[in-house]
């Protein structure tokens, strides 16, 4: 059996490595989005058409509403609860009752909940029941996502996936492992069989199977963008496009380490000199050259060189002026919301302003715009613990500094801002009293010895004081710890057995143990899901080991097996950190690697294949 080891010997000094990025935000060209909330120099609101008429002033609304779509939006009253409204009646609520949260109407209904742990209803513009999942109790759905292509994607306790139609009925039954939303009529999803095979199909809005996807050793796309779906090999790192009949269209050249969904015949794709725009054919439309680009609506493209953003049509070479702090994507009426100078306004096509008038904010929503599914969740927390939820309602983002305008959002990547968080608030446990059956037993005894120097103790006890930490912050589900522990850079490698021979199943069989790159927003982010989706998380450490890097001084490596258990996954494999304490006021994890201790064939993962601090080349 072939092992596939390739993060040997990193350069972590500069940490510039390939991150992969499958985006999972999928742009539509029709925005349906009628209205978007804006405010003035007070703390009032008011709604402002996307063709620039103000359709109530600022001052029309104490809380912020949501954006318009399908006619309707939704407001919090006075005890922070949402009501929903019509845009023919937009000062009284269609009727007194409230909600917890209130989804967008793509369709003529919507998903609702009455309180964090209620069922997920179905709600029509009365604000009236339609459906509700209490009527599928065998099912115990715990996630839905809102409405695309008249199909609502849920999921199940045990962790399978179905959807629903607009009348409530489960038109798909919950029998996928994994599943998304759909797009251009299709949606992909994926089973694994008896075996620990795993394979990925194309359905209809009806279940009927249309494509059975035989690609190994390959990441995919959330679903299709302009009849085109989305992957990385894992091996070569090569990317490419598959058609609807799922076989290949197009393979990238080698240059190419990041590239991004079709839309409008145009695909974002990035170079080691930055990024830039190819066509149908794979050509160049807009050189790599760029610090970012997103492909907005109407075929236009927002570019950002030296922090400045511009408007540019990839097919008529118009003067570029890069003078806007931020643009959004084009509206249905042409056009989009940008920042400059702080403040916020319209602009055209060729990104010249509409009007003289700027706002103190215009709030742009990226579920509303379909750029994101809008989530909705059952909040059960384990005794003890309030999970904090990101529900998607307007009253959890209504105060953010930069609504979704900016292209870190649009585009479904992420930006962070340095933590001004310290170590303080980790608790430092007396470690003299650890009991021999304490998984850091033997590293604990080494810390009490008075063997090692000062500052080698005191480096060791802050990483048993972390880790320790580290374990108990899944079960509490402590994400703002994890956003403290990573440093910005900081390089995740999860390690997972890929299946490479085809069969006419659509299946992939067993083959090896590849490895996964991403950064700490994606790993981050993705944690986020898991923490909403499980209503317990249990890890276990034990075969923990510290070791001092030989050479460069406050480095260490920290070597553990980890065991963990979810309300709908289990797996078992080796933890492996990196530790820096060069900076003695914030230690920081620049490396986490995750191997599974079982391989493909059931054999265990060999030992000189498990990552240690000399997998690590730090010259």
């Amino acid at each position: 059996m072939q092992q596939t080891n390739p993060i040997f010997h990193i350069l972590l000094s500069s940490l510039s490595v390939c991150v992969l990025f499958l985006s999972s935000c999928h742009h539509s060209d029709t925005d349906p989005v009628e209205a978007l909330p804006f405010r003035n120099d007070g703390t009032t609101w008011g709604l402002i058409a996307t063709d620039g008429t103000v359709l109530q002033p600022a001052g029309s609304f104490e809380h912020r509403p949501s954006a318009v779509v399908g006619g309707m939006f939704s407001l919090a009253n006075e005890e922070g609860r949402l009501q929903l409204y019509s845009l023919h009646d937009p000062a009284h609520p269609v009727s007194q009752r409230s909600f917890v949260r209130i989804g967008h109407f793509f369709e003529n209904v919507t998903l609702a909940q009455e309180e964090t742990d209620s069922p997920i209803l179905l709600i029509d513009k009365q604000g009236n029941n339609v459906a509700s999942t209490a009527q599928y109790p065998q099912y115990d759905i715990v996630l839905m996502h809102n409405f695309s292509e008249g199909r609502a994607l849920f999921a199940t306790g045990n962790g399978k996936y179905g959807y629903m139609d607009t009348q409530g009925n489960i038109v798909i039954p919950p029998i996928y492992d994994r599943a998304h939303d759909f797009h251009e009529g299709l949606a992909l999803a994926g089973n694994t069989n008896s075996e620990g095979q795993s394979g990925y199909l194309l359905i209809d809005r009806n279940g009927k199977i249309k494509t059975a996807i035989r690609l190994s050793n390959s990441l995919l796309d959330a679903g299709l963008s302009d009849n085109r779906l989305l992957f990385c090999e894992l091996g070569t790192r090569h990317f490419g496009y598959l058609n609807q009949q799922g076989e290949p269209e197009l393979y990238l050249s080698e240059k190419f380490r990041l590239a991004l969904p079709y839309k409008n015949d145009m695909a974002v794709v990035e170079t080691e000199e930055g990024q830039g725009v190819i066509d149908r054919q794979g050509q160049p439309l807009i050189p790599s050259i760029y610090d970012k680009i997103y492909l907005t609506n109407h075929g236009l493209t927002a570019i950002c060189k030296n922090g400045k953003w511009a408007v540019a049509d990839p097919r008529n070479q118009a003067a570029i002026q890069f003078q806007y702090d931020s643009i959004g994507h084009y509206y249905h009426e042409g056009l989009a919301v940008a920042r400059q100078k702080g403040r916020y306004l319209l602009i055209d096509k060729e990104g010249n302003p509409q009007g003289d008038v700027t706002y103190n904010v215009i709030g742009e929503e990226q579920t509303a715009s379909r750029l994101c599914p809008q989530r909705f969740l059952i909040e059960r927390p384990s005794a003890g613990n309030s999970m904090k939820l990101q529900s998607e309602s307007i009253e959890d983002k209504q105060e953010n500094a930069l609504p979704d305008t900016d292209l870190a959002q649009a585009s479904g990547t992420h930006t962070m801002e340095p933590t001004t968080k310290t170590s303080s608030h980790i608790a430092s446990q007396d470690w003299r009293k650890v009991s021999e059956q304490h998984p850091f037993y033997q590293e604990a005894i080494k810390v009490v010895s008075g063997k090692l120097d000062e500052k080698d103790t005191g480096n060791r006890q802050m990483i048993l004081n972390y880790v320790e930490h580290l374990r108990t912050s899944y079960t509490t589900k402590d994400i703002d710890f994890l956003e403290q522990l990573f440093s910005e850079n900081a390089l995740i490698v999860v390690g997972t057995v890929v299946h490479t021979s085809q069969k006419e199943t659509g299946y992939l069989s067993p083959a090896q143990v590849v490895y996964n790159v991403k950064s700490k927003r994606q790993y981050l982010d993705r944690l986020k899901q898991v923490f909403q989706a499980n209503r317990s998380i249990d890890v276990k450490f034990s075969d923990f080991h510290i070791m001092r890097h030989p050479t460069v001084k406050g480095i260490y490596g920290v070597s553990l097996r980890q065991k963990y258990r979810s309300d709908i996954y289990a797996d078992d494999g080796y933890l492996f950190l990196l530790w820096d304490f060069r900076d003695e006021t914030a230690p920081k994890i620049h490396v986490r690697t995750w191997q599974p201790r079982m391989q493909a064939d059931h054999t265990p993962l060999p030992e000189n294949e498990i990552f240690n601090i000399n997998n690590f080349n730090l010259q």
